[in-house]
């Protein structure tokens, strides 16, 4: 199966509205600004209608679609044809803003595609790759778009046409060079799968033959284990190429999602792919080693509440002279320092995707080059290599100071120190011990530092018995293994606790069910490959704890007005502090001046009324004006961000609302200074923004109206607060 480049606009123009719309993260720049006029929000509730049919993929009539209007009559699947009408309409109405973006990526991905053919000659991979997954070759040729703009994650995906692969899309700005190459491969293993699953050699019929089962469990296992596996081979191809190659399974998580299931296909398909094992050997070992325990114990994700309550008994009972407990402690430990930090760093890595957008000119020349270098493409291929380039010590310096300045508005407060730790910890200066208790203590915005990937529900309870001493509540989390420590240490009776296990052992990827340090408080025999009691359960979901970023101080108000003192005259603002008080909080502190604030043009504390000087930099007739950007961008904020005050009901049934502008939707905490207030009602914004006032006063209205007609940013000259402090 071989690649043929391409090129669609329309196909451009559609992924980057959905990235806009729904995919888009909090600190990426907003290329339709928001709030989106009714006709372009469309384009969500007719993607929503083809969800259920198409699935991830996207019709191939998109790309075929010679300009946006034309789609509509493209698509022949009458399923199909009320979501093609509305997503119509949206691209028609988004078209002049975007594809003049589009338009300015046109050298890169032409480098994109110079690069990728360098990396990606057919007679290199495809022998391989059809003989690791069974499949005969072919000579199908798949149509690649590499695209500008994709939603996230996983920013790749196909091109169908009544359920046949036509094509393949890869974001070429996220994903670059053998990074790129990578995830190409990996959908062209995909792809060369399903198209031929009726032959017997293929590798995902060959897992089903080797592990039966239709237990949701058992699908699930065969379901990762053949994307582990293409994962592997698709990086070990571009490897060959390019020696310096960190592949995708690595830098952008599977193998940190599922250590164990990795851990066993590593130990026998690396091998196969080095040409030390054959591929039916290779499969034998896979399928005898996960017949060993029950799927769920390499389908479930590891639970960090479990690894601290471990460690936090073994370091009770070794203060109380337990001997085998400090024995398996000094064992256990270095181990699972190199399992958190590996976490720790890709974690890093990811959050240093933050700064793509940042004023790069307000920071030191170094740390502007450091930044510039990492949001080249996606952060998390980046950071290991500047990492490796500059030393881990110089790196992780850089990565602290960019969370301490530029990266405080999106969550570096808290990112700054857990980078310090990790940096003390390279540097020798923080010993093992107070390093892992530090990995289990410090959290970032949303939480637990280890939430990318593993099921964090659970940490907050075991941290709160760790502050209480609550030795009972730690042990119902702990590992049997520790358990069973725990019962002997308390009958003071240590004579049959066993020596600590194999170094090896102790690794998450090692890890047996039971054993310390597995990351699971079951007991042993619940995972017996053929007894085990939940196999037929759904599968376990791993749940992430999102934490809305709320002020720790509140100042309540019985009522409040601000009044705008524009150059168009007086607009007069009522606000709800019954509604939103957290919102009138905010708003009343940034307009007169009792709220410390950032100028986004200097980087630097500012000074009085945050409002006084902006302007209404958008202004959209019929729709909505937007202002508070000190940058008058659309951009700027206050230095810092905050959740959204969300409340039932109807809002926007009435115009002259106003309410705080989002970057990337409800729940995204993405809430900073800025404010719309709207001209007509807006249904279609309903539960998507924090409304806190209204606009009173018929003479204010109308300078509302004259503001959204007029054809230059209108200034607000000052302002002047109205606030009665609740009693």
């Amino acid at each position: 199966m071989r690649i043929d480049h391409t090129r669609s606009p329309v196909l451009d123009l559609f992924l980057l509205m959905q990235r806009e719309l729904h995919d888009r993260f909090s600190f990426e720049a907003m290329l339709l600004p928001r709030p989106q006029v009714p006709e372009v929000a469309a384009f969500w509730n007719g993607f929503e209608l083809w969800a259920p049919i198409v699935r991830n993929n996207i019709p191939s009539a998109v790309a075929d679609a010679p300009e946006p209007a034309k789609l509509t009559a493209l698509i022949t699947d009458e399923r199909l044809a009320a979501g093609a009408e509305l997503i119509t309409t949206a691209m028609v109405a988004a078209e002049p803003t975007l594809m003049p973006v589009i338009a300015q990526h046109e050298e890169l991905r032409a480098r994109a595609a110079a690069d990728l053919d360098e990396v990606l000659d057919p007679d290199h991979y495809l022998g391989p790759l059809c003989q690791a997954l069974g499949t005969p070759a072919t000579s199908r040729t798949l149509a690649l778009h590499l695209v500008p703009y994709a939603p996230h994650t996983p920013s790749v995906g196909y091109l169908v046409e009544s359920e046949t692969l036509t094509g393949l899309y890869v974001d070429c700005n996220r994903f670059r060079g053998a990074t790129m190459a990578d995830s190409v491969l990996t959908l062209l293993g995909w792809a060369h799968l399903i198209e031929t699953r009726d032959d017997p050699a293929n590798l995902s019929v060959e897992l089903a033959r080797r592990l039966p089962g239709s237990a949701p469990y058992q699908r699930r296992l065969r379901v990762l284990l053949s994307k582990i596996l293409v994962e592997m081979l698709a990086g070990h191809l571009v490897r060959d190429v390019r020696p310096e190659h960190r592949p995708c399974f690595d830098v952008l998580g599977s193998q940190w999602r599922y250590p164990r299931l990795f851990a066993v296909a590593q130990r026998h398909w690396a091998r196969y792919l080095r040409g030390d094992l054959s591929r039916a050997d290779a499969l034998v070992g896979i399928a005898d080693d996960l017949a060993a325990y029950s799927p769920r114990w390499f389908v479930d994700h590891i639970d960090p509440s479990s690894l601290a309550a471990d460690f936090y008994l073994l370091e009770w009972m070794a203060a109380e002279g337990n001997g085998a407990a400090r024995k398996h402690l000094a064992a256990w430990l270095p181990q699972l320092c190199a399992d958190l930090a590996g976490h720790l760093d890709v974690a890093i890595g990811s959050e240093l995707g933050h700064f793509g957008r940042m004023p790069l000119d307000l920071c030191a020349p170094p740390l502007a080059h450091f930044l510039r270098e990492v949001g080249t493409g996606d952060s998390r291929v980046a950071w290991p290599r500047l990492r490796s380039e500059l030393g881990h010590a110089t790196a992780l310096e850089f990565a602290r100071q960019a969370f301490a300045g530029p990266g405080v508005e999106f969550g570096g407060m808290a990112w700054h120190p857990i980078t310090e730790m990790v940096e003390r910890y390279v540097t020798r200066e923080l010993p093992d011990r107070v390093f892992v208790d530090q990995c289990f203590t410090l959290e970032h915005n949303n939480g637990s530092v280890f939430d990318k990937f593993y099921d964090v529900q659970d940490m907050p309870t075991v941290l709160d018995a760790q502050a209480r001493t609550d030795v009972d509540t730690l042990s119902r989390h702990a590992s049997a293994a520790v358990r069973s420590l725990l019962r002997h240490h308390r009958e003071r009776s240590q004579a049959s606790v066993s020596e600590p296990d194999n170094w090896f052992e102790l690794s998450l990827h090692q890890a047996r069910p039971g054993g310390l340090g597995c990351g699971n408080r079951a007991e042993p025999g619940e995972f017996d490959p053929v007894h085990d009691p939940f196999l037929h359960n759904a599968v376990n979901v791993r749940r992430m704890r999102v934490r809305s970023p709320v002020p720790s101080s509140l100042t309540t108000y019985r009522s409040a007005r601000v009044v705008l003192h524009t150059t168009m005259g007086d607009v007069c603002v009522e606000l709800w502090p019954d509604t939103a008080p957290y919102t009138v909080d905010n708003f009343v502190g940034l307009a007169g001046g009792g709220r410390e604030w950032v100028d986004p043009r200097t980087g630097k504390p500012g000074e009085g009324g945050f409002y006084d000087g902006t302007a209404f930099h958008r202004r959209v007739p019929g729709f909505c004006v937007n202002g508070g950007d000190r940058r008058g961008t659309g951009e700027g904020s206050a230095g810092y961000r905050w959740f959204e005050e969300i409340t039932t009901g109807p809002a926007f049934d009435q115009p002259f609302r106003v309410a705080m502008l989002n970057r990337a939707g409800p729940g995204s905490g993405s809430t900073g200074s800025q404010f719309f207030i709207t001209v007509a009602p807006a249904p279609h914004l309903e539960g998507a923004y924090a409304v806190f006032g209204e606009v009173s006063g018929e003479p204010c209205r109308q300078v509302v109206l004259r503001i959204s007609e007029s054809p230059v940013p209108v200034v607000i000259e000052s302002t002047t607060v109205t606030a009665t402090p609740a009693t």
